[in-house]
């Protein structure tokens, strides 16, 4: 495969440097607040970034107070991609072209069909997420066959990957409204034809931690999350550390 397929569900965007405009990845973004109540502090969008080495990162933008879009990301690790640092992170533009700068300096322009060519994806097999985010073992409570891993950083948001139904997924959850409050969750895949391609619409899940860590889902899924261990090595920007579903 020499192109990257994101699906109908999340937004695609092909991601530049700033300094020369060089090729730096992929990002599939599912957003939150920015888009369907922007003048609510909460999560503006989450992300998913891939590219040469290779690499991957799991991202969260906030609307923070004054409407800044505050923003930190963790690399992926684990799965045979390269190490990477911690990232706090700025946004500034529109959904058509984010501009990112602070520990990174790239423009991301959107792909409308959501297909980037001249790029090999990296498998989408992912086990371990690494030290910086918050890890989860996924079991279904129905017992159905499957496995998957699930990774936060501080909103309540996370990135999700494993089998269902001898088809893998990767996918992306978050919630709109705002955190102290009432929140509706929603997840969308990252998904081309042979991939699992599905849309989980806002409000059709309900998602809460328990006294021992772990995470139960419940809704048109039925889950729980079983923490294998805490994000190590940060702490979220003062302006955004309140803006969390997960205390």
């Amino acid at each position: 495969m020499t192109s990257f397929d994101a699906g109908p569900h999340v937004s695609c965007y092909r991601a530049v440097t700033r300094a020369d405009g060089s090729f730096a990845g992929v990002r599939c973004v599912k957003f939150a607040n920015l888009v369907h109540c922007p003048d609510v502090p909460g999560v503006a969008f989450v992300w998913y970034a891939e590219g040469p080495g290779p690499y991957r990162h799991f991202g969260e933008a906030f609307v923070a107070a004054g409407g800044e879009l505050v923003a930190h990301a963790a690399p992926i690790v684990g799965n045979g991609e390269r190490d990477g640092s911690f990232l706090r992170l700025r946004f500034t533009g529109s959904p058509e072209e984010l501009t990112v700068t602070g520990d990174l300096d790239e423009v991301w322009t959107l792909v409308p069909d959501g297909v980037v060519p001249g790029y090999r994806p990296v498998a989408r097999h992912i086990e371990r997420t690494g030290p910086h985010l918050t890890e989860y073992r996924v079991r279904k409570v129905d017992g159905s066959p499957g496995f998957g891993v699930r990774a936060m950083l501080s909103s309540g948001s996370w990135l999700g990957a494993g089998r269902w139904l001898d088809l893998t997924y990767l996918h992306l959850g978050t919630y709109i409204g705002d955190p102290a409050g009432q929140v509706r969750f929603s997840a969308s895949d990252i998904a081309a034809t042979n991939f699992f391609c599905g849309l989980v619409p806002w409000g059709e899940l309900t998602m809460r931690p328990d006294t021992t860590g772990d995470m139960r889902l419940t809704g048109v899924w039925s889950e729980v999350w079983q923490r294998r261990h805490t994000a190590t090595g940060w702490q979220a920007d003062p302006a955004i550390a309140g803006l969390s579903v997960t205390g």
